[in-house]
């Protein structure tokens, strides 16, 4: 998925490699299970029965092991997200099945690993690694995203559908935000279900898109233009 050299040291050799994977695979259960409130080395290197010695063989620091459960966690979930909203956009005829099948595909993919996006989503504030990467991936589900409802352009009211998917993206986008980073029990959540919001986000995405209600006038410099 990435370029970037990894700040964490790959292994040769067969045992070697069994056990940073080991180590990896103990990391993303233990962020998986308790969050990253209880993510450290010696809760890691029990999880994975290797001594500490082991750890640092391979990591220089628990960041570094980090950004490697990130590495795996996208590597397995995005092929995941990107052919499943694919497949079931093939048999969306509507707009409205369009946005229904994205959104409920990636809002349920996406908030079904809290724990580890909210691990890599508050680490990447201070983390300039794990902010890009996900970066990529977040670009990567846009393009999907936009390509899938794109095809449905001429119900788009908008008179710039590229902006206006876009734009449909980066709501959606907040709005997992705020769930996976904040919770169900927070305020702004509170006592409306992950199930609620997906299908009151999916309505107002759809009721967005295929309003007329803008003018030419009004349209703002695409997204893509921004960088965005």
């Amino acid at each position: 998925m990435d370029t970037d050299p990894t700040p964490y040291r790959l292994p040769r050799q067969k045992r070697s490699r069994e056990s940073l994977e080991r180590l990896i695979e103990a990391a993303e259960a233990q962020l998986s299970t308790e969050g990253l409130e209880a993510f450290t080395v010696a809760s890691v290197v029990g999880r994975a029965n290797l001594s500490v010695g082991a750890f640092y063989a391979r990591f220089p620091d628990k960041t570094a092991l980090l950004h490697a459960v990130q590495d795996h966690f996208h590597k397995w979930l995005e092929p995941a997200i990107h052919a499943e909203m694919r497949e079931r956009a093939g048999r969306a005829h509507t707009l409205a099945e369009a946005v229904d099948c994205t959104v409920d595909t990636l809002f349920t993919r996406v908030t079904g690993e809290r724990e580890l996006s909210r691990a890599f989503m508050a680490s990447s504030v201070f983390d300039p690694t794990l902010r890009a990467r996900g970066e990529r991936v977040n670009r990567e589900r846009r393009e999907v995203f936009s390509s899938i409802l794109l095809a449905h352009r001429d119900e788009i009211g908008h008179p710039d559908p590229a902006l206006a998917v876009d734009v449909a993206y980066t709501m959606y986008a907040a709005v997992v935000r705020g769930a996976l980073v904040f919770g169900p029990q927070h305020e702004l959540y509170y006592e409306i279900s992950n199930q609620t919001v997906m299908r009151e986000l999916k309505q107002a995405l759809t009721l967005y898109l295929s309003s007329s209600c803008c003018s030419t006038s009004d349209i703002l410099p695409s997204a893509s233009s921004l960088g965005m």
